[in-house]
Parts: C-alpha cells; sequence; structure tokens
C-alpha cells in the first residue's frame, strides 16, 4: 500500500491546490457518462469500470482489461436536446494498457433572433423579433490513457486529454490531465479514485477569455457477492464538486445472471437509475435510464443511454 499512498498524496495536493484557481461550471460539459452501464449503476463505477469506459470514469482500472475492447455509446439527454456520443478503445498489454477516445456532446439548430428593426425599440408587436441565423453547438474531448498494475492489489493510470468546443458564436481550445487509482484490499472487495483536471484544464476562447476547468475528486468501493454462476455487486461513490463546495452521493447494485443477462439499480444524486444489459460471446449491450443528474433535475428531463462493444 505504499505505493498507492505515494501516487495518491501528490494528486490529491495538486487537486487542492488548483481548485482556488479555476472557473466555476466550466466543465460541466464532460459530466453526461461514457456507459450505458455505468448510468444504470447510479454512475457508481469508479471502483469497477471495465474497458474503455474506464478511460473516462478511472483511468486507473484500463489496466485490469485482459483483451482489447471496444465501446460506443449514444444517448440523447434533456428531453432530446443534448445528442451524446462516445467512442472508445483500449489496448492491455501485460501489465500495462493504453487506450483511445473521443467524446462528443452534441445541440443542433439553435435559433438565434435578433429585432427585426434593430434601431427601434422593441420587442413589440410593430418590432418583433425575427431569426437571424442557426448555429449549433458542438463539444469534443479527445482521451490518451495509460494505464500499469503494479501488484495484483495497486494500479494507477491517467489521461491527457484535448478540449474543443464551437458554441456557434465562438470557439475555445484546451487540454487537461486526469488520474486514477485503483485498489483490491480483499477478495472481491475494490476501492477506486479518480481526480478529473487534475490539472485545472485551461480553455482558451477565441473571444480572448480564458477559463479553468474545476478539479473533480470521485471515491468509490465495490463489493461482490457470488452464488455460483451468478452475483449481485454493490457500490457506493462519493464526489467533490468543489465548483460548490459540495459532495455527492451515489449508489448502485448491479445482478449478474451467469454473466450473460444484468440488471441494474442505482441512484445518481438522489435521481433514479435503472439499467438492463446482455452478453453473448464476446459482444455485449447496455441500456440504462436516468430521471435525472443532478439533484432536482427531473424538469430537464430523463436521458435513455445505449451503449455497445466487442472483445478481441
Amino acid at each position: 500500500m505504499n505505493s498507492a499512498k505515494k501516487i495518491c498524496v501528490p494528486v490529491l495536493a495538486l487537486c487542492i491546490v488548483s481548485i482556488t484557481l479555476a472557473t466555476k461550471y466550466a466543465g460541466d460539459f464532460e459530466e453526461l457518462g461514457t456507459s450505458a452501464r455505468a448510468i444504470g449503476m447510479g454512475g457508481c463505477v469508479v471502483a469497477s469500470a471495465t474497458g474503455p469506459a474506464a478511460i473516462y470514469y478511472n483511468p486507473a482500472m484500463a489496466g485490469r482489461a485482459k483483451r482489447t475492447r471496444a465501446l460506443f455509446l449514444h444517448s440523447e439527454d434533456f428531453s432530446g436536446l443534448v445528442h451524446h456520443n462516445f467512442l472508445g478503445v483500449s489496448f492491455p498489454s501485460g501489465l500495462q494498457s493504453y487506450g483511445l477516445g473521443l467524446l462528443h456532446n452534441g445541440i443542433p439548430g439553435i435559433k438565434l433572433t435578433k429585432l427585426k428593426y434593430p434601431d427601434k425599440p422593441g420587442p413589440n408587436d410593430s418590432n418583433p423579433p425575427v431569426i437571424d441565423r442557426v448555429v449549433s453547438v458542438n463539444q469534443f474531448v479527445g482521451y490518451i490513457n495509460y494505464a500499469r498494475a503494479i501488484s495484483p492489489h495497486v494500479a494507477f493510470g491517467g489521461n491527457t486529454k484535448i478540449i474543443y468546443q464551437d458554441l456557434g458564436v465562438g470557439s475555445c481550445f484546451g487540454m487537461g490531465i486526469d488520474f486514477g487509482l485503483a485498489l483490491t484490499p480483499g477478495a472481491d472487495i475494490d476501492v477506486g479514485l479518480r481526480v478529473r483536471n487534475a490539472s485545472t484544464s485551461p480553455l482558451f476562447w477565441t473571444t480572448g477569455t480564458r477559463e479553468l476547468i474545476l478539479p473533480r475528486v470521485a471515491l468509490g468501493f465495490s463489493k461482490t457477492f457470488r452464488f455460483g454462476k451468478n452475483a449481485i455487486g454493490l457500490a457506493f461513490e462519493a464526489e467533490a464538486n468543489s465548483e460548490e463546495s459540495d459532495l455527492f452521493q451515489s449508489f448502485g447494485v448491479e445482478y449478474s445472471f451467469r454473466k450473460v443477462l444484468f440488471v441494474r439499480l442505482g441512484t445518481l444524486r438522489n435521481n433514479f437509475t435503472f439499467g438492463l444489459g446482455g452478453r453473448y460471446k464476446r459482444f455485449y449491450i447496455d441500456y440504462g435510464y436516468t430521471s435525472g443528474y443532478m439533484p432536482g433535475a427531473h424538469g430537464l428531463g430523463s436521458a435513455q443511454q445505449v451503449s455497445g462493444g466487442v472483445e478481441f
């Protein structure tokens, strides 16, 4: 466990220092997830993420993969307003793993308006707003992942990432670093730590302004109970949101029937989640539903995600 402490302490220190320099809400576009399995479990997979999904949820967990895996996710969030996609692949090699991922959010057909007669008072019946132009919003995050198992009980990993946003009225370019740590202190017991944007990721806008994305720290626990070929996994996760000095708690449970069929339930920041999954040989597909991403977010509509992948 000394190796884990040597990695964990500097990462947390960097996160605490960088919080004082960051811009509020700048990184919210990176909070929609990359796995329908995770959403069905209330997002509680920082200690149990697998394959390319681990690039996002905990970069260290990607180091535990045994085979090359590819993952694709699509969801329509906030009553279909936001189109959310993720494509990732992980390449294990011995005790280490390399991975690539691309996250995309898109909002098409946003109508920008102006007054019919800009030099006159309004808006009113004689000078109503009219459509000036139609724009689309696109946000991209590209991940390059490296993970390594130090021992059967300790693994670490990290992402370097490139960020690009085009809001239709301005664009920005940025970069960042994520860190992850995975521990297995006992049989079927896992602990995960993730620090997203530990470097306080900067965004440079074409308008000349600069934003800094705040770090977010998540700590999770997972315990699996096995019954022959079936199993039940329980998970808990706490995420420190430094933007609002708040602590979010989530819970999840997954029932596995012969590693072929899966049923999942959870709470994601006080919102109910549900999921189903299926696996056939090296192919898998998952469905996830959540009534919201944030406390009190029901008015924004529910989100449904579908993800699937293959092992090589």
